[in-house]
């Protein structure tokens, strides 16, 4: 059973619970498909190193769950996996751990953010000036006004002309996005996905209910004639794109696909969710228009963060609509919330403050690490194919084989986590992709590829 990897580090809870999420997470990843049988409970304890009642505790868990079923003279089979019909496990075990600064302990190239604060600038926060930066009371449901027109002037300068009214301060862009598929859709809709995409975007879609289609991506951009056709076909009348810097391919849309994608988005009147959060991080510093600044009839709500230009812990994204919509936001925010952090929305201000800077010394440190990601994979693994990203956090690998999930559980004993291809998946492919982080300290990072290389090489037999 080496393909649970170091199951035991993670989860929460007993061992027979831990040994039983595992072999739940590989049922459900398709490393143990269904009608896989697994070896006799004696058999399974030795080869764990746990004692047999360690095991039958964890099996008689699953077959109440519903995943294993014994048959006499059969054994125990897996049977399937009852988890919602949306493929692709997104969220990996371990890979919000983090990373111990010296590199000790599970490297995390898995989580696409910067690993720490180090890329926010010095700012003096003035206490007093804090307390009246907002209402008395501190709630701020749209976000307070000095942040909504700072974000407001960097979307104008960036080519979207917006106003301090048509943005929204969110708790990060996943927030932004969970507030647009409420306000824009129902249970059992069908949303049109760019495929591969962004992995928090299948557990979004998935927790709401609503049903994705893939829209695959064609020499890396956006297939115009593939969206006319599915709209068509079926009916579509919400998009979720990402029209800057697309994650997980590192790549970046031209001029003229922006021009032609906000044609096709107006003529078949479209409402899309334009997602953003990586407009900041081309390597070549250019920023095209968004879309949201070229349709005239299509409804566009564009999603940003500051998480991946500054730092994630701050929790500050934001949202930018027409003013008609962006009233029933405000309205479903305050179902759920009050406002986000003032504390937190004064700083992202002065990040704002000093954008040009921050975004340059971003820009040139992740084009630097990209490259270096780069050369030690060709160096050490020459069998795979590295995307050259234009922009981002990470690289997106082809394998060249369907190993992808088994290369993550592998990886895992060997301390670097890692996202399979399948986790950016709405259709279940990509089982040859890996995506990997690169934006993490040097040596930190070369370590975690040389664990890598060492787990490809235990999977493949390699010398």
């Amino acid at each position: 059973m080496n393909m649970l990897g170091d199951w035991s580090a993670f989860g929460a809870g007993p061992l027979h619970q831990r040994l039983s999420d595992a072999i739940a997470r590989a049922a459900e990843s398709g490393i143990l498909p269904a009608g896989s049988t697994l070896p006799a409970e004696r058999g399974l304890a030795r080869s764990l190193a746990v004692s047999r009642s360690t095991v039958t505790t964890a099996l008689n868990d699953l077959k109440t769950r519903g995943l294993l079923e014994s048959r006499q003279g059969s054994g125990t089979r897996v049977v399937g996996s009852p988890r919602a019909e949306m493929p692709g496990a997104t969220i990996l075990p371990g890979i919000l751990k983090g990373t111990s600064p010296d590199g000790s302990g599970t490297i995390d190239l898995a989580a696409s953010t910067p690993e720490d604060g180090d890329a926010l600038p010095a700012i003096d926060v003035d206490l007093e000036g804090l307390l009246k930066a907002g209402p008395r009371h501190g709630y701020t449901p749209e976000g307070l006004p000095a942040l909504r027109d700072a974000v407001a002037e960097r979307l104008t300068i960036g080519g979207l002309p917006s106003t301090l009214e048509e943005v929204l301060i969110t708790n990060g862009a996943q927030h932004g996005l969970s507030l647009a598929f409420s306000l824009l859709s129902d249970r059992d809709d069908l949303i049109l996905v760019d495929e591969p995409t962004y992995p928090g975007m299948i557990d979004l879609l998935s927790s709401k209910g609503l049903n994705a289609i893939g829209l695959p991506r064609v020499n890396g951009g956006i297939d115009i004639s593939g969206l006319r056709s599915l709209v068509a076909t079926h009916d579509i009348r919400l998009a979720y794109l990402q029209t800057s810097v697309h994650n997980p391919t590192g790549l970046v849309a031209e001029d003229w696909e922006f021009r032609a994608l906000a044609r096709a988005c107006d003529e078949l009147d479209l409402t899309v969710v334009e997602d953003m959060v990586l407009a900041d991080l081309r390597y070549d510093g250019s920023q095209p228009s968004p879309i949201a600044a070229r349709t005239r009839v299509a409804t566009v709500i564009a999603i940003g963060s500051i998480s991946k230009l500054g730092w994630g812990g701050l929790r500050i994204g934001w949202m930018r609509a027409p003013n008609n919509v962006m009233e029933r936001l405000v309205r479903a925010r305050l179902s759920a919330d009050l406002g986000s952090s003032i504390p937190s929305q004064v700083i992202a201000a002065g990040v704002l403050a000093s954008f040009d800077e921050v975004a340059r010394v971003r820009q040139a440190t992740l084009m630097k690490r990209a490259s270096l990601a780069e050369e030690t994979l060709a160096a050490s693994v020459p069998s795979w194919n590295v995307q050259s990203p234009e922009g981002g956090l990470s690289l997106w690998v082809d394998l060249g084989a369907p190993l992808a999930e088994p290369l993550a559980q592998v990886a895992a004993r060997f301390g670097v986590t890692i996202a399979s291809g399948i986790s950016a998946s709405v259709e279940g492919a990509y089982d040859d992709h890996i995506r990997l982080c690169f934006d993490r300290p040097e040596p930190v990072l070369l370590e975690g590829l040389r664990r890598l290389t060492a787990a490809w090489d235990n999977l493949t037999g390699a010398s």
